[in-house]
């Protein structure tokens, strides 16, 4: 099969490539390569923070399909099992990058609203928190006699 060893190839390429420019924070952002997650696409710095920490294990993920495309090219028998479990293990490296940029990317998000005074319970919005004179300033105003008015029909 080996047409088998040649799309891990091509994969292994791939990932490797596209590994190193996020490893290197030269991954251009875009809607088709990389984490995309809101809080990443926030900032550029948010971006090369996450992609630096899921770059490696990219990189990873190609070295390991690099190995199970060569093995793949001449394997008989039971070394088919060598190109499953690198397959398995790319896979693997791949999640775990994305997993760790993603938590990077959230951590870097907390951290970031902390500095501009955000608890956990602030959601802040490109604005930042101004405290409680600008919930108050952006508070919808109630006529409360409205309300009165309208519960003591409701109750007729």
């Amino acid at each position: 099969m080996i047409a088998v060893g040649i799309i891990f190839l091509i994969l292994a390429v791939l990932l490797i490539v596209v590994g190193t420019m996020a490893a290197t924070k030269r991954l251009p952002g875009n809607n088709y390569i990389g984490l995309r997650l809101q809080e990443i696409r926030k900032s550029r710095e948010a971006w090369d923070n996450a992609h630096r920490i899921a770059g490696p294990f990219w990189i990873l993920s190609g070295v390991c399909l690099v190995f199970g495309g060569i093995v793949a090219l001449s394997a008989e028998g039971w070394m088919w099992l060598l190109p499953a479990l690198t397959f398995v293990a790319a896979v693997l490296a791949l999640s775990v990058g994305s997993n760790l940029g993603s938590r990077a990317a959230f951590l870097y998000e907390q951290a970031h609203a902390n500095e501009e005074g955000c608890g956990d319970s602030c959601n802040c919005g490109s604005e930042g928190c101004g405290g409680e004179e600008a919930a108050a300033a952006s508070a919808p105003q109630v006529d409360v006699n409205a309300l009165r008015h309208a519960a003591r029909e409701s109750d007729r």
